[in-house]
């Protein structure tokens, strides 16, 4: 029995723990809402920061894009320079210098000539390896959008963990003062309150561990836009924004993608260069011809002078450049159809494996109905129920401490959901040659 003063110390202890373990149940998962605010739940001064602003700066300042276009104008020239006529030859000559002779003078003018079309060829070549180069460019944009994209994806999910982490630290550490000052008073055993500082020093270790790892994806998130690390802003965006729509159908989302990946493009470019090479090298076994005309100024008469010339390909019949020019098509032709069956795996994988992630979260996660809860909900309500029982002296501090670690678990495995799904769109959109913030094409509204 206890006396009326152990009842009303006992009682005025379960207030006091009533009172800070509610002040704990505030659900922390602002990334899952749409209030603009920073993914971690920590204050950031200017605007937002959203993935657009992310790949948008990548855009106008990443150093390789303009590497890209530089191997780009490289490219173009080297194509134009091999396509170029041959500049005309003028010859002046004086000959019978030193003899009682009359002089001899000579002018003319040599002009190598194109007769079967290989330079017109070879520029027709040229434009192919222009719209190549261009192909290429947009790859390397692309894969530079795409590094910065998953590092702001990485970066939120951080910043989420590192709220999550700091709101279960300051739980735990909230019931174990809790408890430290009812075991002072002798309502608990010490080695409960032990229990109880024990795990929120867990806590307090799990919250630093978060917070270091923010530095380091916002490190990555900096060296992915080429900029540094303390100029970049924190991510804003939520990663999970809007209900996402069902994707177009398969045949739809492939013909899409063959139509707008860039590497594609670029592959088909080089299969019309090579074969117009080839046709070029073919040209140039014919016999090369050359026209000269000029005059001459001999014995104190002015006469004028005419030649046609030819090479004779007895010896070199341009094999060397032909062969070459058969093995680069054959590469060509083999690479564009390899990497048309991949682009066709890629988009087929991206897409279930996207479809599957967005329905798994909005069926656990997120809630399909109305009525139904999210996933974090759901766990503050098993924290909850175990206050209100361990209020009731239903359950032990352990299963109190249980409860709040699996509230801290299902919170950041919604995070983790939420994550693999923009990571998922992302790889998505990179299949379908579409840029990181773009929409997907979904199916049209009935």
């Amino acid at each position: 029995m206890h006396t009326p003063a152990q009842v009303l110390h006992h009682a005025r202890a379960v207030v006091v723990l009533a009172i800070g373990v509610g002040a704990m149940a505030v659900p922390v998962a602002p990334v899952l809402a749409q209030d603009g605010r920073v993914p971690g739940g920590f204050a950031q001064t200017g605007p937002e920061f959203t993935l657009g602003d992310a790949t948008a700066l990548a855009r106008r300042h990443h150093p390789l894009l303009s590497a890209a276009g530089g191997r780009r104008r490289a490219i173009v020239g080297a194509a134009r320079q091999e396509s170029a006529f041959p500049n005309p030859i003028l010859e002046w000559r004086r000959e019978n210098l030193g003899s009682p002779l009359d002089r001899d003078e000579f002018f003319s003018a040599t002009l190598p000539l194109d007769v079967y079309g290989r330079r017109v060829t070879l520029r027709t070549a040229s434009g192919f390896a222009a719209r190549g180069a261009l192909a290429d460019s947009s790859v390397t944009a692309r894969q530079v959008e795409f590094t910065v994209a998953r590092a702001y994806w990485h970066t939120a999910f951080a910043l989420a963990l590192r709220e999550s982490a700091a709101a279960q630290h300051a739980a735990v550490d909230s019931i174990a003062r809790i408890e430290e000052e009812r075991a002072r008073q002798g309502a608990v055993p010490e080695g409960a309150a032990l229990r109880a500082r024990l795990e929120a020093d867990r806590a307090r270790l799990v919250e630093m561990s978060a917070r270091a790892e923010v530095e380091r994806a916002r490190g990555a998130l900096a060296s992915a836009l080429a900029m540094p690390i303390d100029s970049v802003p924190l991510p804003t965006q939520a990663l999970i924004a809007d209900a996402m729509p069902a994707l177009a159908p398969l045949p739809s989302l492939l013909a899409a993608a063959r139509a707008q990946r860039a590497e594609l493009q670029s592959a088909r470019a080089r299969v019309d260069e090579t074969m117009t090479r080839q046709l070029a090298e073919r040209l140039g076994t014919l016999p090369a011809l050359g026209v000269q005309a000029g005059s001459k100024r001999t014995s104190g008469f002015n006469t004028g002078t005419i030649q046609i010339g030819m090479s004779l390909p007895l010896f070199d019949r341009n094999g060397g450049n032909r062969q070459r020019a058969q093995g680069a098509l054959m590469m060509a032709q083999g690479e564009l159809r390899a990497l048309d069956a991949a682009l066709e795996a890629d988009v087929i994988a991206a897409s279930r494996a996207y479809s599957l992630l967005s329905d798994e979260l909005a069926r656990t996660v997120r809630g399909t109905s109305a009525g139904a809860r999210t996933l974090d909900e759901r766990g503050r309500t098993v924290a909850d129920i175990a206050v209100v029982a361990y209020r009731e002296g239903a359950i032990s501090l352990f299963e109190l401490l249980d409860a709040e670690r699996l509230h801290a678990e299902v919170r950041n495995a919604a995070l983790r959901a939420a994550t693999d799904v923009q990571l998922a769109r992302l790889d998505l959109a990179r299949a379908l040659g579409l840029a990181a913030d773009d929409p997907l094409p979904t199916q049209p509204a009935r």
